[in-house]
């Protein structure tokens, strides 16, 4: 593999209400969809081509890459969909809205949630889905389509970097956003 992208999903309907979405599904918005499109535009105009797309099958990760692969002229039946790159799921948060748990509490809190994914799990299973899309040597050009909580602990991963409060503040994932990984 000689190029790795990341794109989170694009902007959902829980992502507007300012609630945590994590394992719920949740569709796109007239504006996600736009996202996408627009987002499977830059990649054929200045990336090069993708030769897998792998997602996770979330309903919001499948329909962006779904998006993205009709604008590269890439076959919607190659799309492979992986549980190990799912959302992170934050527990009895889920379904909430983020500012309340912010007001007393901050990222490293939701290790402590009921049935929230620990940042180690989170972790772990990132690592775990580097090592797939590493082990799948006969494609150039890579394009991954999931989460941000996921996409963070991801970029973690391929950059071999501990979790840090600072790293998930200061490095975002925009929704539809295209990252270069490798």
């Amino acid at each position: 593999m000689k190029k790795l992208y990341f794109v989170r999903h694009g902007e959902t309907h829980m992502n507007v209400s300012g609630r945590l979405s994590g394992r719920i599904e949740t569709p796109l918005t007239d504006k996600g969809r736009l996202q996408a499109i627009k987002t499977g535009k830059h990649i054929k105009k200045h990336l090069p081509a993708i030769d897998l797309i792998i997602c996770s099958p979330f309903e919001r990760a499948y329909d962006t890459a779904k998006s993205i692969a009709k604008e590269i002229d890439y076959p919607m039946t190659k799309i492979l969909k992986n549980e190990l790159f799912v959302e992170r799921t934050f527990g009895i948060l889920e379904g909430t809205l983020v500012l309340d748990f912010y007001v007393d509490h901050d990222y490293r809190d939701i290790d402590l949630v009921e049935g929230a994914e620990s940042i180690k799990d989170l972790d772990a299973r990132a690592a775990e889905a580097l090592k797939y899309v590493k082990s799948l040597k006969t494609y150039d050009s890579v394009l991954i389509v999931s989460h941000g909580s996921f996409g963070r602990a991801f970029r973690r991963a391929v950059n071999d970097l501990p979790h840090t409060h600072e790293y998930e503040t200061y490095l975002p994932i925009a929704n539809a956003e295209i990252v270069e990984l490798i």
